[in-house]
C-alpha cells in the first residue's frame, strides 16, 4: 500500500503562500481538509517548521494553528 503523497514541507509550501497571499494562516480543519490522509507528525512538524520560519518575517503577527493530540 502506497503511502500519502504529502509531507512536512508539502503543509509548510501550502501555508506559506496562503500567508502570503491573503495574510491569513490556515486553522487545523482548513489543513486537515486540504491534506487529507497525511500522517498527522507530518503535518505538525509541517506546522511546526512554519511557525518557525513565520516568527522571524519583520511584521509578522501570527496566530498559531491548533494542533491536535
Amino acid at each position: 500500500m502506497m503511502g500519502s503523497p504529502w509531507s512536512r514541507w508539502s503543509v509548510y509550501e501550502y501555508m506559506k503562500h496562503r500567508f502570503v497571499r491573503t495574510g491569513q494562516v490556515p486553522d487545523q480543519d482548513e489543513l486537515q481538509a486540504e491534506f487529507a490522509g497525511i500522517d498527522q507528525t507530518e503535518l505538525q512538524e509541517g506546522i511546526a517548521e512554519f511557525e518557525t520560519i513565520a516568527t522571524v518575517w519583520p511584521g509578522m503577527e501570527m496566530q498559531h494553528a491548533t494542533k491536535i493530540d
